[in-house]
């Protein structure tokens, strides 16, 4: 009979040390990767998320494939990273599924009478989520000063611990903060890179067609996100590639138009929106802050895409506002390539206009700035 003390389930608490002895790790750390246990334990303090400007835990929010847990990165001040030695941690959750390891959630809800060892409440098995598998956001830390830290997206992976004192606070007010461009970028640090799911590179044309391929080649040797097998076989969603392939071509269309707009001097960024009463973050895909015009990239031109893409940007667009531009921005769908045609009549009817990109690399739309 297996005794108590010699296995953890969701919902039980233990010490640090309790726990090192059941899935190994380190009693020290919020990210404790455990190799002949192949976990990647992770600790959450909700005293030490708040006081650094972030909270981890549910949303209450649900979309179509359940539940997700919000975990932040690594690295109490400055900017996280995902690189050297400061950015290991991010890293092995990062790869956790192509390295063989499971992600164990823990939060801190005591301590022990009379001590000060902490106590720890066992939530479950976790994976990252398949297609956003994290995203970048803006924070004040405990000293004011602004940072960018990594936020993880955990879906559950099996019987999970929940409760309303695991929950992200809902935002007290709808706030709407401009903040520096940041994507997902971590193609260097899978084992096989080599599907980035690049565009076609631009042929040569007229002078805004070559400002566009040398964008494109210089977004080359950034990396974007990509799925490896040992990700898609975790995930089981093999059948899913097409949705893997958007989600790259989307990346990709979005860094090389916003390296066309700094191409020619154009400034750009993205706003982080909060809702009342939500506790999910919103983060649009781009915006032109020269133009004062919001845009909504999709991977494919298909009529779902257009759709979503419109609500999306009709949506967003209600709280973009900026101390320069009070009136609503001009809103634009960044595409791979031209919809059918009844679909710029629906985005004409919004007042939102479409920009695609054409077999010859350039895009094309009036929206499109020139120098």
């Amino acid at each position: 009979m297996t005794n108590e003390v010699d296995t953890i389930v969701p919902g039980n608490v233990r010490t640090r040390a309790e726990i090192k002895r059941i899935f190994g790790g380190s009693t020290q750390g919020g990210i404790c990767p455990a190799i002949d246990e192949r976990s990647v334990n992770l600790y959450s303090d909700p005293s030490v998320g708040e006081a650094n400007g972030y909270y981890d835990g549910w949303l209450a929010e649900e979309d179509e494939l359940g539940p997700i847990f919000e975990y932040t990165g690594a690295g109490k001040s400055g900017n996280q990273t995902f690189a050297g030695l400061a950015g290991s941690g991010n890293r092995a959750i990062l790869r956790h599924a192509e390295q063989g390891r499971t992600l164990r959630v823990f939060t801190q809800v005591g301590r022990i009478p009379n001590s000060d060892t902490k106590t720890h409440l066992y939530l479950g098995e976790f994976t990252l989520d398949a297609l956003e598998p994290y995203v970048w956001r803006r924070v004040h830390g405990e000293d004011r000063k602004e940072r960018g830290v990594i936020v993880f997206r955990l879906r559950p992976d099996g019987k999970v611990q929940r409760s309303s004192g695991n929950v992200v606070p809902r935002a007290e007010k709808t706030t709407c903060e401009l903040v520096p461009f940041e994507e997902v970028t971590a193609a260097t640090l899978q084992s096989d890179p080599a599907t980035t799911g690049m565009l076609p590179a631009v042929k040569k044309g007229r002078d805004k067609a070559r400002s566009l391929r040398k964008a494109a080649e210089n977004a080359a040797t950034s990396g974007s996100f990509v799925v490896s097998e040992a990700f898609n076989k975790k995930m089981s969603l093999r059948s899913s590639t097409a949705s893997h392939i958007a989600v790259r071509r989307e990346a990709e269309l979005t860094r090389t138009y916003m390296a066309y707009l700094q191409s020619v001097g154009h400034k750009t960024g993205a706003f982080q929106i909060k809702v009342k009463g939500l506790t999910s973050t919103l983060r649009t895909d781009l915006y032109d802050a020269t133009e004062h015009a919001l845009y909504e990239a999709k991977g494919s031109s298909t009529r779902e895409d257009v759709r979503m893409a419109l609500g999306q940007i009709l949506d967003y667009s209600r709280y973009v506002r900026t101390r320069e531009h009070t009136e609503p921005p001009k809103r634009i769908i960044l595409l791979p390539a031209k919809p059918d045609l009844d679909m710029f009549e629906l985005c004409q009817s919004c007042n939102v206009e479409i920009i695609y990109r054409s077999e010859n690399g350039s895009f094309i739309g009036e929206a499109v700035p020139v120098d």
